[in-house]
């Protein structure tokens, strides 16, 4: 009854923006759809976790965060707690494989490994495998050392005990890593086949792949099992079926609100790979600037970017494209239409509908794309026939979210098209009705120019654009970015294939343990009454007002992660307290990669042996060396201009008074 009361709160709280003609997307989501994702639950486990008396101390979830808990006798109202995050597993990987079967008693020594591949000119393959051999083979030992092992009269330790040096040397060696693999495809795909074997036995690591896309994934689990002991590095005895529970698991980078470097999306991607996050949703478009350098149409960005220097260039793209490419992620595109439009109207104004009060243009009010000139889907038409060139995946998202629909009304030219738009009555109003005759016939068009291109083209939209009854394609893929899981049931029993994202706004930045309400999350939660198979899955979203490229990394992950076990691993997998030391294993090894996340689970560390100075450091001690040599060179040369000026000063002095040079050069040496 919880969840069906906050989503009437929910619809209420939405119409009543709707009607103010803003969305408080903040509002909404913070106050009505996070709360929902645990509230059926949190006061049962609230009242267990207080009848529980632990005979020795644990961390562990409770409410809010994750907590060092102590035993305490019933009469005390308020047990005692220390924020603390949880003691990391040793070796074991992010997301859970669904099948995942490994032996803390066998374990098998690597020290270097001989591939094997049916494939020889897959180089997806080749270069995954040079890639993840750098990984492999970088040694952090495992620190057996916290704090918390200190502690009197508890039960603490790692998940495995540190083996000596004479045990690591006799252990069995893996020599060979054999990939069979059943195909090489070129670009992943919404049906691309990510699904893998994986095992450890008789002398070598096998993995089995349907495509190549799962020898990806396979090797990132497996450099997640490798760890480095004493220099050694040590594999546990391992057998892993795995596959992902959702084909579609995206990130969503805004580089519109905040320009987003290729170096941050480098990282990103990066990070998306460590996580068998599949999909970049790349936000290239809105109000406030166009960062896309098109080749067809240069105003857009030349007018329209924040500045010159912060802009995407095609070679830009293109190498960004090739980064995910190669690590088996595909690069969705959005360009938002017809609202969140005003910075095209930058470098081309005559797209967008200029706003009216009464008959007066009122000055640099300008509402969405302008529905009723040819001109706007002639020029649409051809930028989006480069953007399907330059983009190689069959989907684009076209936005189609928060049309502000008043500017349409005030503005004569666009009241005249509501006169010729039939079968109105199928909308709300003859606005709504303009807004799908804009879209459809966009639509149309790119389809359209699409005909020639080998995958053609389908289409992503925002949940408005089904809401409000707009004609769109059966095969459009509707994005759900308010409301609940009622809302992806009404969409899939429509026939729409569905995307989830209302619980992942994590660019909604809440203080403490935020984590849990991520992973709980389920685009297909219990009771669902839908056509499950038209769930594709969902995405996390980093919307940048409030983020800048800077901070982007230590915002989003490792709090993505929880998304990435949610979309990727079986839909049992609800135990905060066994995710949580995995993921704290899982952080510090993604900071041990280079990539410089946030916290995650609140007070803790990651501990690494001999590490090495950062790049910026390294930079700075050169700069100091060259400056300092630099600094040697010119006192030396001056030195010397000094001792000549001394020399010819005593010549020219001792030949005109005749006293004798020695003693004038002793007196200018003593000055």
């Amino acid at each position: 009854m919880a969840s069906f009361c906050i989503e009437g709160e929910l619809d209420k709280e939405y119409k009543q923006q709707k009607q103010k003609g803003v969305i408080r997307v903040d509002k909404l989501v913070k106050q009505q759809v996070l709360h929902n994702v645990w509230i059926q639950n949190k006061r049962k486990t609230i009242l267990e976790r207080h009848a529980n008396v632990h005979e020795k101390p644990n961390i562990r979830w409770f409410e809010q965060n994750m907590n060092l808990d102590f035993p305490t006798s019933n009469h005390l109202h308020h047990p005692f707690h220390i924020r603390r995050a949880p003691i990391p597993t040793i070796g074991m990987p992010w997301p859970r494989p669904q099948t995942f079967e490994t032996s803390d008693t066998k374990l098998y020594k690597i020290r270097k490994l001989s591939v094997k591949a049916n494939f020889s000119n897959c180089h997806i393959l080749q270069k995954a495998v040079q890639r993840y051999m750098n990984i492999f083979f970088t040694c952090s030992n495992v620190q057996f050392t916290n704090n918390l092992l200190h502690l009197k009269n508890s039960n603490f330790g790692f998940s495995m005990q540190k083996p000596s040096y004479e045990y690591l040397t006799s252990l069995e060696e893996l020599r060979k890593l054999t990939f069979d693999v059943e195909r090489c495809s070129n670009y992943p795909t919404l049906s691309s086949d990510e699904s893998y074997t994986l095992r450890t036995s008789n002398g070598e690591i096998r993995i089995e792949a349907k495509d190549v896309w799962g020898t990806l994934r396979a090797l990132e689990t497996l450099s997640q099992l490798i760890i480095c002991i004493s220099n050694t590095f040590i594999i546990r005895k391992t057998r892993i079926v795995d596959f992902p529970r959702f084909p579609h698991r995206g990130i969503l980078i805004d580089s519109a609100r905040h320009f987003m470097s290729k170096t941050t999306i480098f990282q990103m991607l990066s990070a998306m790979e460590m996580n068998k996050i599949n999909v970049f949703h790349w936000h290239l478009s809105d109000d406030q600037s166009f960062p896309y350098r098109s080749r067809t149409f240069p105003d857009l960005s030349g007018k329209g970017a924040y500045h010159p220097s912060l802009t995407y260039t095609q070679e830009d793209v293109k190498e960004i494209i090739e980064f995910a490419r190669i690590r088996g992620i595909r690069v969705i595109p959005e360009f938002d239409t017809p609202g969140h439009s005003f910075s095209w109207g930058f470098g081309h104004p005559e797209l967008l509908t200029q706003c009216y009060n009464g008959e007066r243009p009122i000055p640099g009010d300008f509402g969405p794309m302008n529905p009723a000139r040819n001109s706007t889907y002639t020029f649409l038409s051809a930028f989006f026939k480069e953007v399907l060139e330059v983009f190689k995946d069959q989907y684009v998202h076209l936005g189609n979210d928060e049309v502000p629909l008043a500017c349409w009304n005030t503005n004569r030219e666009v009241r005249k098209l509501f006169t010729r738009i039939k079968n109105t009555s199928m909308f709300k109003d003859k606005g709504t009705a303009t807004w799908s005759f804009f879209t459809e016939r966009l639509i149309k068009d790119v389809q359209k120019i699409a005909m020639e291109r080998e995958n053609g083209v389908k289409f992503i939209l925002w949940q408005e654009a089904y809401q409000s009854n707009l004609n769109i394609p059966r095969d459009t893929i509707v994005q759900v970015w308010l409301g609940d899981q009622r809302l992806v049931e009404e969409v899939a029993r429509q026939g729409y294939h569905v995307l989830y994202s209302s619980c992942w706004y994590i660019n909604m930045i809440q203080y403490g343990v935020v984590w849990p309400k991520y992973y709980l999350c389920d685009p297909i939660g219990e009771g669902f009454r839908g056509k499950e198979d038209l769930v594709l899955g969902g995405e996390a979203c980093l919307w940048s007002e409030y983020v800048t490229s800077e901070t982007a990394i230590g915002l989003l992950w490792p709090k993505a992660s929880a998304v990435a076990e949610r979309l990727w691993s079986d839909k049992s997998l609800r135990d905060i307290d066994e995710a949580a030391r995995r993921l704290e294993e899982h952080r510090c090894r993604m900071l041990r990669r280079g990539l410089t996340v946030g916290d995650i689970s609140g007070p803790g560390f990651c501990a690494f042996e001999s590490e090495k100075p950062s790049n910026l450091s390294e930079h700075i001690f050169q700069s100091q060396v060259v400056y300092s040599a630099k600094n040697q060179g010119i006192f030396k040369a001056s030195a010397a201009l000094v001792v000549v000026g001394m020399v010819l000063i005593t010549l020219l002095t001792c030949t005109a008074t005749r006293i004798g040079c020695f003693k004038i050069l002793k007196r200018l040496v003593s000055r």
